[in-house]
């Protein structure tokens, strides 16, 4: 089975709060990178990413590019 995963670039760093919601709605969260304009969520279906892109929305973050991969 195909597992897919979603990165997200911010303008800015994603808030602590925001991120401690989407860790808790959602499985498989990292920010790799040090300033934390980087998300990465794993295996989100249609309906998950549009609630993800909402709440960042929501809470004023920029998302500058989406990118989903699928892994074997």
């Amino acid at each position: 089975m195909a597992t897919t995963r979603h990165e997200l670039r911010l303008r800015a760093p994603i808030a602590h709060t925001v991120l401690d919601v989407i860790r808790a709605r959602f499985d498989r969260v990292s920010t790799p990178g040090p300033d934390g304009t980087v998300l990465i969520v794993g295996n989100l279906d249609q309906a998950s990413v549009r609630a993800l892109l909402t709440l960042l929305w929501d809470t004023g973050h920029e998302v500058l590019a989406f990118e989903e991969t699928s892994h074997e």
